[in-house]
């Protein structure tokens, strides 16, 4: 712990200097939070298991849950590929302290990463070629330096009862390519042999465009502007350009840095004064901007950092221009030429303007029980100073039922106008034999859960209902919402001739991620993956519907459909109740016959419902997609398109890489793509597949947004958006 502080005293000597623009109480206050948060590290690593050995039985998603981590950490820290373990492997509960990388997230400031990760501030600059103090979301910050050794192989040590089939499957190998690898001629193994499956995984290069570019002589802004796609108004906001006059030699800033978006997500540990510091604003209009009353922030908590003139829009993370311009009314094109864009890239803090007069389009909101005004101006990427102001209120009393003037970002799409003013218990009005439950996160169909909310991360209710039973009533359920569906008409028949088969992830016994966060009250809420990934999923399937594809679900609910949040505070509850939407796959009834993932779970079952969905299926006519809500402190705070690629074999799936990319402007500023190994896109006969990960859930403002169903719309919509724009450039 003493080696600890020193040092934290060694690579504080930046923050230090600063404090003393603060007066003498400020200053103790930050240091000594910086202080504590060193010792809260140190007592959690002295304290927290380093490795847990797998047992007979054992799945992923159990050993995850009960150390609080997610599957894809321990994939991550562990080299696992796939969702397949043996008994007896042991694995790693924490981050390998001889990380190699750190992966900048907004906010960060290269202090603050030499203090988390034990590397003095001059070694990060010397490792990375960093003359300044710039950083940006995003870019990968080596920890040590590349002394070019090679990985030592990875090495499984047999167990008895152990096949060579088994240790393949494993680690995402085939029986001969084992066998090579380790010079046998036979498959038999014995106890206590030690087999090479593969060398430890080497981090991909990075695909990252720069984030500073040198003048050229004959270069003009236009020219890089349009080579780097950039706007010429960011690369004049970014530069401070009065003109277009640039000489050779000079260094071009070409995406806004970590400490120039709109907004601060509050971290744990930090108050207004440190917040004020960071961003070097005045600590009054900080708290002025976003009509703080004492100095209680919350952890979480969203507070902007600048106001805009009526006719600028300040990008946020998740926004995209296709929203921004139904948002204000206007054309994707005027858009673009107001701003010197030629593509439709964007990036967090960027401003966008919107004319010369301002727009005059403003959005209204019915306040709802519960509500309050930091919520909605949150929720509706706004101070609630410029909330008041807009709506002249004196104060922050509201009640139910008024209406507000807000920021037009949640605008209703032309998918949602369609539909109307959708209420989902009024969709299907009746169901023979199963009677309709209302619930302030419902409804439900047939039984309802127990609890109101999601209590605990451990908290879980089982089906009462056999296998076969459940599966008949998702049926009858699901016969009745895609009738409804029918009934609502076209939008379009852009996807006519299309098919797509979307597979909310995890579900059955598998919750995926159960991650626990503070909301705007201080009150701990909790979010289960799987229930809120499957409200997404519902809502891409009705408007790929409504543009005329053909659309098959791999999981479905026996008691839910798309859900309401009227009450924020009543969270999914985790119900272990989803089957596969086959028949062949619901005639037994033990915990192997349910949806599982892991080892000893069935995550190919998702797989051979795609191959029979796409069976007579032109080829290039089928789209599998994935849905997910990442954990991953290590990722950015943005959605993520994972296509499939083997790095052992070097197996890319091209069209799929294609698609993610066609699709990303959609999804909103920040997203990004990766190739990996996954069980659900291996083998899969989809000409296109792809894992998306739409929030991240490592961080507590994704964790917020999805328990609100205007957000979760808005994720879908970004996805159909991002397939309308594939299929359009595809032809």
């Amino acid at each position: 712990m003493f080696s600890g502080i020193r040092l934290f005293m060694k690579n504080c000597s930046p923050i230090l200097g600063t404090l003393r623009c603060l007066s003498v109480r400020q200053a103790c206050l930050v240091f000594l939070l910086l202080l504590l948060s060193v010792l809260i590290c140190a007592a959690v690593h002295a304290r927290a298991p380093s490795t847990y050995t797998v047992k007979r039985g054992d799945t992923l998603s159990d050993i995850a849950l009960a150390h609080r981590v997610s599957v894809e950490q321990l994939c991550r820290w562990n080299n696992i590929s796939g969702h397949k373990i043996l008994a007896g492997r042991r694995l790693a509960l924490w981050p390998d302290s001889r990380s190699t990388y750190y992966v900048v997230n907004s906010g960060d400031t290269l202090s603050e990463i030499a203090l988390s990760t034990g590397v003095s501030l001059s070694s990060l600059c010397r490792l990375n070629q960093i003359s300044n103090d710039r950083i940006y979301p995003g870019q990968k910050l080596n920890l040590q330096p590349d002394e070019g050794r090679e990985s030592p192989p990875l090495i499984h040590v047999v167990r008895k009862g152990d096949t060579l089939w088994d240790v393949a499957q494993a680690y995402d190998l085939s029986v001969s390519e084992l066998k090579e690898m380790n010079g046998l001629k036979t498959s038999g193994i014995t106890p206590g042999m030690q087999l090479k499956v593969g060398e430890a995984s080497k981090e991909a290069e990075s695909e990252d465009e720069p984030f500073e570019y040198v003048v050229k002589k004959g270069d003009s802004l236009s020219v890089i502007a349009e080579r780097f796609s950039v706007g010429l108004s960011l690369l004049r906001q970014l530069n401070h350009l009065k003109s277009d006059r640039i000489q050779p030699g000079q260094k071009l800033q070409l995406r806004p840095s970590s400490l120039e978006e709109a907004v601060h997500v509050v971290r744990a540990g930090e108050n207004l004064s440190s917040i004020a510091m960071k961003y070097k604003m005045n600590l009054q209009d900080l708290v002025a901007i976003n009509g703080i009353e004492g100095s209680k922030i919350l952890v979480g908590q969203k507070l902007r950092l600048k106001t805009t003139p009526a006719h600028i829009h300040m990008v946020e993370r998740g926004d995209s221009l296709w929203e921004i311009a139904r948002a204000y009314g206007m054309a994707v094109k005027e858009l673009k030429e107001l701003n010197g864009l030629t593509a439709d890239q964007i990036y967090p803090g960027q401003e966008l303007r919107l004319g010369s007069k301002p727009p005059l389009t403003l959005d209204g909101y019915t306040v709802k029980r519960g509500d309050y005004l930091s919520r909605i101006a949150r929720l509706h990427q706004m101070s609630v100073s410029e909330l008041k102001q807009l709506n002249e209120l004196s104060s922050s009393v509201i009640y139910p039922g008024q209406k507000l003037k807000v920021n037009p970002i949640l605008r209703k799409s032309h998918e949602w106008s369609a539909m109307g003013e959708m209420r989902w218990d009024k969709l299907i009005k009746s169901i023979r034999g199963l009677q309709k439950i209302p619930a302030e996160n419902g409804p439900y169909y047939g039984s309802s859960p127990t609890a109101l909310l999601q209590g605990s991360a451990s908290y879980y209710e089982g089906s009462s209902l056999s296998l076969s039973r459940s599966y008949h009533q998702a049926i009858k359920l699901w016969g009745a919402f895609d009738q409804a569906v029918g009934q609502m008409g076209r939008l379009s028949s852009d996807l006519k001739g299309w098919h797509f088969v979307l597979d909310p992830g995890h579900g059955g016994l598998d919750p995926g991620a159960v991650v626990e966060h503070v909301d705007d009250n201080g009150n701990r809420a909790y979010v289960v993956e799987d229930e809120y990934v499957y409200d997404v999923a519902l809502r891409v399937y009705m408007m790929l519907r409504m543009h005329g594809a053909k659309v098959t679900m791999t999981l479905l609910s026996p008691n839910h459909l798309i859900r309401a949040s009227n009450l924020i505070e009543h969270t999914f509850v985790n119900e272990k109740n989803e089957v596969y939407n086959s028949a062949g796959f619901n005639r037994g009834n033990s915990r192997s016959h349910w949806p599982n993932g892991g080892r000893n779970g069935n995550l190919s079952r998702r797989v051979k419902i795609s191959r029979t969905v796409f069976k007579n299926v032109p080829k290039k006519r089928s789209i599998f997609l994935s849905f997910h809500a990442d954990i991953d402190d290590r990722s950015p705070e943005a959605p993520l398109v994972l296509y499939y690629e083997n790095r052992r074999s070097r197996r890319v799936d091209v069209p799929s890489r294609e698609f993610s990319q066609a699709i990303l402007s959609a999804l909103g500023a920040g997203a990004y793509v990766r190739g990996q190994n996954l069980a659900v896109l291996r083998n899969n006969p989809a000409h296109v597949k792809v894992l998306l990960e739409l929030r991240n859930l490592a961080y507590t403002d994704h964790a917020w947004a999805l328990r609100f169903e205007e957000l979760r719309q808005r994720d879908a919509e970004k996805v159909v958006q991002g397939i309308l724009n594939y299929v359009g450039q595809s032809g």
